[in-house]
């Protein structure tokens, strides 16, 4: 696929135009934006400190009334973690909860215990399952992508159990992202050989906050042309609702400025745990990239 191709096909995936009357109309900011469950991992049970809600409970069907009626989204970004199991009946609750709120997830977060690239035959190959198991839930779910990391190992191992994995996701219209998260990818000429090498269907998931500070723009700026999707994360705020860490301001225009018209999915992670609520920064996120949904 070619770069013109690439961004047309962007372009129809986050449905910027809108029809109105016969005539085209301003496309609306909030098609262009979603949100990760992760901002709220402190309310799932599964991932809140000690098990505990530092707020009130939050589970996946929640979550797309939730980010609607709070927050004005209907694309919702699920993180695996925060599934309670992947049986059919419960895949079914959630698909039930997307259709009632006039939702899409977008993509699916997988992070489990895996290594695409173990040294060991038989761990690998059972790597290599659960990423197909987590594939099939994407596909029950509507997910229009899967984001399943690299980790560590060898290159070639890695990227042969990649070419299963996008050809299943590809054969059910899923696209796979590869997001630089902490692993072999982590060096944007890797991260990039692997999207290469996959071909089709594959795109890199770049993420504002992953990389190291003296890196991290020119970075972003190496994978950002190959981006399907972009988290657009931040990290460390202080007590008056002001991101610290890095220029977010910065990343959205590197972002905007290599022809990106897809979606921005919004997601906060710090190892610092954060004395304001998870909507504020929430909000804070949603009012800086909107400007660049236009």
């Amino acid at each position: 696929m070619n770069r013109r191709d690439f961004l047309q096909r962007t372009a129809r995936t986050s449905a910027l135009l809108l029809a109105g009357r016969g005539h085209a109309v301003a496309p609306d900011p909030m098609r262009r934006i979603a949100m990760s469950t992760v901002n709220f991992r402190g309310r799932f049970v599964q991932t809140a400190k000690g098990n505990v809600p530092n707020g009130p409970p939050l589970t996946l069907p929640d979550i797309p009334a939730y980010f609607r009626d709070r927050f004005g989204l209907s694309h919702v970004e699920f993180w695996s973690r925060h599934f309670e199991n992947t049986e059919p009946t419960y895949l079914r609750e959630l698909k039930r909860a997307m259709e009632r709120a006039g939702s899409r997830l977008v993509n699916l977060q997988m992070d489990e215990k895996y290594q695409l690239g173990d040294p060991d035959p038989a761990q690998r190959k059972a790597s290599l399952d659960l990423a197909l198991r987590w594939v099939d839930v994407a596909e029950t779910l509507g997910s229009g992508c899967i984001r399943i990391n690299p980790g560590k190992g060898e290159l070639p191992l890695i990227i042969e159990a990649y070419r299963t994995i996008n050809e299943a996701a590809r054969k059910r219209h899923i696209v796979l992202l590869v997001e630089n998260h902490f692993g072999i990818e982590m060096n944007p000429d890797v991260h990039l050989s692997i999207v290469e090498a996959l071909g089709p269907n594959a795109y890199t998931l770049p993420d504002f906050g992953n990389y190291a500070d003296e890196v991290r723009y020119e970075a972003l700026r190496k994978i950002m042309p190959r981006a399907y999707l972009v988290s657009a994360k931040t990290t460390d705020f202080d007590a008056s609702g002001t991101h610290q860490t890095f220029d977010f301001d910065r990343c959205m225009k590197i972002a905007a400025g290599s022809g990106f018209r897809g979606i921005y999915s919004v997601e906060q992670w710090s190892r610092t745990e954060s004395t304001l609520p998870d909507e504020v920064m929430a909000d804070w996120m949603i009012t800086r990239v909107k400007p660049y949904c236009v």
